[in-house]
This record gives C-alpha cells, sequence and structure tokens, in this order.
C-alpha cells in the first residue's frame, strides 16, 4: 500500500513539473498576437486532464495550482496580471474539465470544455481588472478559437494516458479503450 502512495507522489509530482514547464515553454512561443492577443494553445492543460483521469478531481486541483504557481515563478509572471488571468483561466477550466467527466464525456469534449470555460475564466478575470464590460466581446474572438485548441489537447492527452499502461506508474484503470 505504501508503494502505491508512493508512486502516486511521484507521478503527481512528475505531473506538476511537466505541466510547469510547459507553462513555461508555451510563453516563450511567438504566436501571431494580430488577431488574438495574448492567445496560447493551452499545452499545460495536457497534464490537468491526465491527472484528472488518473487520479481524480482533487490530485488534478492539486496540479493545477501547482502548475500555475511554479510556472509563473519560473516564467518571471508571478503575481502579476498574467498569473492571475492564468489561475482564474486555470481554475474555470478545471472546473469545465471536472463537469464534463462527471456528465461521463469524451476526453476530447471534455478538454473542449475545458478551453471554452479557460477563456471564459479569463476574461471575466481580464473584466475584474480592467473594470470595462466591452472586454467581453473578446470572447467572440476567443471561443471559437478554443474548440480546436481543447480538440488537439484532448487528443493529445487521450493518447497520452492510452500509452500510460507502457510504464511502470499505472495506479488507475486500463486506457487501452478510452472512450474518445
Amino acid at each position: 500500500m505504501k508503494s502505491m502512495k508512493t508512486k502516486a507522489l511521484i507521478s503527481i509530482a512528475l505531473l506538476v513539473s511537466m505541466g510547469s514547464v510547459l507553462h513555461v515553454v508555451e510563453g516563450m512561443i511567438p504566436l501571431p498576437n494580430i488577431l488574438l492577443p495574448g492567445a496560447k494553445l493551452g499545452f499545460a492543460n495536457i497534464v490537468t486532464l491526465i491527472a484528472l483521469y488518473l487520479f481524480g478531481g482533487r490530485e488534478a486541483f492539486l496540479v493545477v495550482l501547482l502548475r500555475i504557481f511554479l510556472g509563473s515563478l519560473l516564467g518571471g509572471s508571478f503575481l502579476n496580471v498574467g498569473f492571475f488571468l492564468a489561475l482564474s483561466g486555470g481554475m474555470c477550466a478545471f472546473g469545465g474539465l471536472v463537469l464534463g467527466k462527471k456528465a461521463h464525456l469524451s476526453i476530447i469534449a471534455v478538454s473542449i470544455i475545458g478551453a471554452l470555460f479557460h477563456n471564459t475564466g479569463q476574461v471575466a478575470a481580464a473584466f475584474i481588472y480592467l473594470q470595462s464590460k466591452e472586454i467581453f466581446w473578446y470572447l467572440l474572438i476567443l471561443l471559437p478559437f478554443a474548440l480546436p485548441a481543447g480538440l488537439f489537447i484532448g487528443y493529445l492527452s487521450g493518447l497520452f494516458l492510452q500509452y500510460w499502461n507502457r510504464f511502470d506508474l499505472m495506479l488507475k484503470p486500463d486506457f487501452r479503450e478510452l472512450h474518445w
């Protein structure tokens, strides 16, 4: 039993570190910000999905919080506006992921819901910061791009979970027959 707890702790630590690195690296990717200023693909959300499917909500929530805190510390954005946008987006995305998984949707649908919630949470935080309701118009531009991003992140997460059994870290059910 102690071995399973150790494996779980190591797996969560690996997920947090991978998510933190993805958070920082994604911030370095130069996307054309002409149409979508501040937009990112959401690679760090792969780790959140994996944690949710492997361990459940409590552990996935911990992974989200720790990866945002560590990623912002490493990326130099701790406690600035970008940090609070990432935190609000991450928390809202987490809520969407949990709702989608509880509804027994496919991992891709769950990821798309998370992407939509993420954008909504970030715009809500930007509204609090800017005190301008016009920021909500930005959702009309962001939400259509959340669909392909969520699809891509869900697909990558599903692939990772299918190959999880090849490692000696398996803690939960077999993902070879993952519901797409």
